[in-house]
């Protein structure tokens, strides 16, 4: 099975546009959606989440589909087993993760390759609660196997694609 790429940082750090720009890049990157019972925010959402009902994702549970249920402003958010195996058989998943959700996945036994965004020259999310939860994951001290210092200036995207597409095939078989 292959690995699922996590890309951690603080909100509005680059990595959903990071993401989208991978799975342009390499044919055997897809991303791995998430599971949430939280309202769709934009269009852009449908490519990082399958949103499902509390009931469905209760009922996913306890048929032990799901790697684990975490709760985050009042809304829940899981992972299918039974479809990040059916992803990972012939591609690499590609996904934002919070700290606790590597390990979830890790302890659910999966391999993730944790690339850690350092946001620079950007302006904080203005949602406060949003602004407390990444004070809180930064203090986690999970070990990454890459860092990238995404710059929000001109040419910073480039050279954030550039750095994590180099990365990337430096272990990608």
């Amino acid at each position: 099975m292959n690995a699922i790429i996590g890309l951690v940082g603080p909100s509005g750090s680059g990595k959903s546009t990071l993401i989208q720009e991978m799975v342009k890049i390499f044919p055997k990157i897809e991303i791995a959606k998430s599971l949430t019972t939280r309202p769709r925010r934009s269009d852009e959402d449908s490519l990082f989440y399958d949103f499902i009902s509390l009931q469905a994702l209760r009922l996913l549970e306890k048929e032990g589909r799901l790697t684990h249920v975490s709760e985050y402003a009042g809304y829940y958010y899981s992972n299918d087993k039974q479809y990040l195996d059916s992803l990972l058989k012939n591609h690499y998943g590609i996904m934002a993760l919070v700290e606790s959700g590597v390990e979830y996945l890790r302890q659910s036994g999966y391999e993730v390759r944790i690339i850690k965004i350092q946001p620079a020259d950007y302006a904080l999310t203005a949602d406060i609660g949003r602004q407390k939860a990444d004070r809180q994951r930064a203090l986690s001290h999970i070990k990454s196997d890459f860092e990238i210092i995404n710059s929000f200036q001109p040419g910073g995207l480039e050279k954030s694609v550039k750095t994590l597409t180099d990365f990337i095939n430096s272990w990608l078989v």
